[in-house]
């Protein structure tokens, strides 16, 4: 027994020093968010808004907090978010304050206001209901209860519209003897309804989830596609509906629609899993918090990575996803629609950057050996167990890259091409032939991805040779797969096999299409004999027409003139060769997702839209002087040349090609759209053009989402074109005319030129002198401060455009009261207004004080500044009417502001002025004659002087 107290005694002893050293720890921890809260709290006070928010951040993520500790943190970051504009991140923080302490009035309060400027309605209006009803004498919420109480009783008139078109809908979807078409029309129109928040949750309400289940089980494809296509509008922002959802019809049988093989049931299945995944996994909120990231670190702020945190049951959800998906990536029962959704699906979730941090999971798992699996499979194998399509590779090298890149070590990216040898030496090992055809096929789809992985694959002893012995086999497919693999390697003379057939040739034909193109566009540098690249292009058109329409054929006769259309000759040739032109705006448009960069690429080269450094002329002596080489421009790189070319892309109808190309996931794709819309846009003639193909719409997802830094400035300045010379209203109708004003603003930018800025400004003006809620937009958007930068430019013509924009803006009463405040604002409108160099910037400045002078305060600071008196003078008797007009206006404001401003004009000269102008016969300047006689009239009533008898 006294042995047994031994042993116990030191383990107790250990136990108790443990918890003290547990509790000094949380001591600490607990000071040092005390002192972060502290810190924040001061920083806001000050104004310090970011210090603010990165103090209550490290607060929380110290970890062992008291629970009330965190509501008052996350509650305090929520008035920063609210502060900064990001409104979904208010919520967010007000949210998780209020799961700690439930009905905190201030917490209430700040997620009530940033949902009303998320134009949630109904959600503000509960928390203001909740905030009145635990604090009634709460005065600040009652005016929101006034503004969101008429939207909430419209809301629900049409809540209960909705319902009964809901229950309409519902009685002809599930009735099965009705006929077919109209059941369908009733289940699109259920989908139409589910996308309104009050249709899904009335559809929610009525068992809806049950009973589209049932749909799933029935074998017309296009019902079971408008089911899921239902469930998935359902699961939008809804996290109980999503969870329904996942209950009712289960993983398992959504991951069995996604491998149908009827195209459109496999990717309503694939879509909905992704409505589901993101509903279920806060995904929004850290997408946000990601690009805030990416934000501050481009103001140079210093900032953390955010994390992704998950609960227990969002983490389960995720790793049975990807368990699901891992394993159908081989599954030979899944379609190969089926498999390039799953792979696209993955795609698209699988980094930090986009979410769910499942790169890892491919290395710890078999998932990248399926993707290699993919990699290798050749269809027209007899083997071949795997139903692929085209664009099966490309997904799967897409993924691989993404995969690789997101890698965070050299460990990591050591073990993933430990995994990819090893799969290779098991192929190569192989006593099948075949095998080892697959792997160089494998081989090929590496080096279109993680080509760094791919050279390490071509670096295998006897792997050269393989695929120079596969080259010369007499076998087509073979050919096939060592030419592809020989072109994706290198960029090396490939004799054309003759007795090959034509998928050999144009495969061998790309790689001496890279080798013609080594010059670029420079006229003076070409690796291939005088005339040789002019032959490959005629061969590559040729193929391009080819009678059978092969879509592989065509891809890769337009990745050969990706490469060869730098030459200024073979652009001329194949815009003036109306077959080949309009084969290539067919493949375009063509389903095959590999043929639109290559195609892209075709129309920025034949536009010239890519980008070129001007080099200055004495730079260009000084190389000739030092002997070195001097790129020229070719005679038909030339602007009237290039307009040409423009003028017959556009007519031939590559606008509506490319419209349906703005959907891609490729950003890089994304960017050279832009670009050749750009082109075409600078052609005033060819902007009409532009809208009536529906590029209009097209060009603003460019310019708004999914794009390079310069794809978006492209698309960007290419809207500003279109809304110069075009009714923005017409071309831009509802609320795409309000989202087109942040694409606008984000040109007016220092990095950007000058032309870009000035018809930003341009396109604003015209956008801003439509409404005041237009106004408004620019405003919430910031606007003003951009534009009023540009007022200060020694630049004459930004100079010129801001103000004129300003002259628009000045309409709001926003913006007058921006006027009125302690600033210089007025007093560089009145010194522009006496500039005798620039008559339209005079008439803006003067246009935007004959609004301003509506305001006292503002005729009183007119009065402040030391010229006014010459500057209204000059204005009155400028030789332009138009400006004398304004002038007369200006003058009218002034003198009926007060009695006292009225004495001070009307010293000297100005009378006199006054009673010149009022006595003007010409009818072009009756307009300011009647507002000076209106002056001179309440001069009279004021007493300043007497009528004249």
């Amino acid at each position: 027994m006294i042995s047994d107290d031994e042993d116990v005694l030191p383990k107790i002893t250990d136990m108790i020093i443990c918890h003290q050293r547990q509790q000094l720890y949380l001591k600490k921890q607990m000071a040092s968010a005390q002192f972060l809260r502290e810190e924040g709290n001061k920083h806001f006070k000050s104004g310090d808004i970011d210090g603010a928010i990165s103090c209550y951040t490290q607060a929380l993520d110290l970890g062992d907090l008291k629970e009330t500790d965190k509501a008052i943190i996350y509650k305090n970051r929520a008035a920063c978010h609210l502060k900064k504009d990001k409104f979904s991140a208010a919520v967010q923080d007000a949210t998780a304050s209020l799961e700690i302490v439930p009905d905190d009035p201030k917490a209430l309060y700040r997620r009530c206001q940033a949902y009303e400027k998320l134009n949630k309605a109904e959600e503000a209006y509960k928390d203001a209901a909740a905030l009145m009803k635990s604090d009634p004498k709460n005065t600040a919420v009652q005016p929101i209860l006034k503004r969101l109480n008429p939207i909430i009783q419209e809301k629900v008139k049409e809540q209960s519209s909705t319902s009964s078109k809901v229950a309409q809908m519902f009685n002809f979807t599930f009735d099965p003897n009705c006929e077919k078409e109209k059941r369908l029309n009733a289940a699109n129109n259920l989908v139409v309804l589910a996308k309104e928040e009050a249709g899904a949750k009335f559809i929610s309400e009525q068992n809806g989830v049950a009973k589209l289940k049932q749909l799933l089980e029935e074998r017309d494809p296009d019902i079971i596609q408008a089911s899921l296509r239902t469930l998935a509008c359902l699961s939008q922002g809804s996290k109980e509906r999503s969870k329904q959802i996942l209950e009712q019809i289960e993983l398992k049988r959504i991951g069995f629609l996604i491998a149908e093989k009827n195209n459109r049931v496999s990717t309503s299945a694939t879509f909905l899993l992704e409505k589901l995944l993101v509903a279920l996994t806060d995904l929004e909120l850290y997408r946000a918090k990601v690009q805030h990231y990416k934000d501050e670190r481009k103001q140079g702020n210093p900032c953390i990575w955010p994390k992704f945190e998950m609960t227990e049951e969002q983490q389960s959800l995720t790793d049975h996803v990807f368990t699901m998906l891992s394993k159908m990536i081989e599954n030979a029962k899944v379609s190969a629609s089926g498999r390039d959704n799953v792979i696209e699906l993955i795609i698209k979730y699988i980094t930090r950057e986009t979410g769910l941090h499942w790169t890892r999971k491919f290395l710890d798992t078999e998932g990248l050996d399926g993707l290699l699996a993919v990699a290798s499979a050749i269809k027209q194998h007899e083997t071949c167990t795997l139903p692929i399509s085209d664009s099966t590779k490309m997904h799967s090298s897409v993924c691989m890259s993404k995969i690789y890149d997101d890698l965070r070590s050299d460990k990591e990216r050591d073990l993933f091409k430990e995994k990819c040898s090893n799969f290779f030496k098991e192929l190569f090992s192989d006593d099948l032939y075949e095998s080892k055809v697959e792997a160089i096929k494998a081989v090929s789809t590496l080096l279109q991805g993680p080509y760094e992985v791919g050279n390490v694959i071509l670096s295998f002893e006897g792997v050269t040779d393989i695929m120079l012995h596969l080259a010369s086999s007499k076998n087509p497919l073979h050919q096939q797969v060592a030419v592809e693999a020989i072109v994706h390697s290198a960029s090396r003379r490939i004799s054309l096999i003759k007795e090959a057939d034509d998928q050999v040739k144009v495969r061998a034909l790309v790689g001496l299409c890279k080798l013609g193109s080594a010059g670029g566009s420079d006229a003076s540098d070409k690796q291939l004999a005088e005339g040789s690249t002019m032959t490959l292009a005629k061969v590559c058109r040729k193929f391009l027409v080819n009678p059978s329409k092969d879509i592989e054929i065509r891809r890769w006769a337009t990745e050969g003139l990706a490469y060869l259309t730098l030459d200024a000759d073979i652009k001329e040739e194949l815009v003036n060769d109306t077959p080949a032109l309009k084969s290539l705006i067919e493949v375009t448009t063509a389903s095959d997702k590999n043929v639109l960069y290559p195609a892209a690429t075709v129309f920025v080269n034949v536009t010239n839209s890519y980008d070129v450094k001007d080099v200055e002329p004495e730079l260009v002596e000084l190389a000739k002087f030092a002997k070195q080489h001097v790129p020229e421009k070719h005679d038909l790189d030339k602007p009237e040349h290039i307009k040409a070319r423009v003028h017959k892309v556009a007519e031939a109808g590559v606008c509506s090609a490319l419209v349906a190309l703005c959907n891609t996931d490729s950003i890089a794709s994304r960017e050279l759209i832009s670009r050749v819309y750009l082109a075409i846009a600078t052609e005033e003639d060819l902007r009409g053009l532009i809208v009536q193909q529906g590029a209009a719409k097209a060009l603003l997802k460019l310019a708004i989402e999914n794009n390079t830094e310069k794809g978006l400035i492209k698309a960007s300045h290419a809207l500003a074109k279109l809304s110069i010379t075009m009714n923005p209203q017409t071309t831009f109708p509802g609320q795409r005319m309000y989202e087109l004003v942040r694409p606008l603003l984000s040109i007016l930018h220092l990095e950007c030129t000058a032309l870009e800025n000035f018809e930003a400004l341009l396109a604003l003006t015209n956008l801003s002198s439509i409404s005041e809620s237009v106004r408004k937009r620019i405003l919430a958007e910031k606007g003003f401060s951009k534009i009023e930068h540009y007022m200060f430019e020694e630049h004459e013509l930004l100079k010129r455009a801001s103000t004129e924009c300003m002259c628009n803006l000045v309409m709001s009463e926003e913006v007058v009261k921006l006027f009125e405040g302690e600033n210089d604002r007025v007093k560089l409108l009145v010194l522009y207004c006496g500039d005798e160099d620039d008559a339209l910037l005079v008439r803006a400045a003067a246009g935007s004080l004959a609004v301003l002078t509506h305001s006292e305060i503002v005729c009183k600071k007119v009065l402040e500044v030391k010229p006014h008196m010459e500057m209204l003078q000059s204005l009155l008797v400028n030789e332009n009417v138009e400006i004398q007009h304004r002038g007369c206006y200006i003058m009218s404001n002034l003198i009926n502001s007060s009695k006292e401003i009225a004495e001070k004009l009307l010293e000297g000269q100005m009378l006199e002025i006054l009673m010149a102008i009022s006595i003007l016969k010409e009818p072009e300047r009756q307009r300011g004659k009647e507002l000076c006689e209106q002056c001179l009239k309440k001069a009279i009533e004021y007493g300043i002087i007497k009528p004249n008898k």
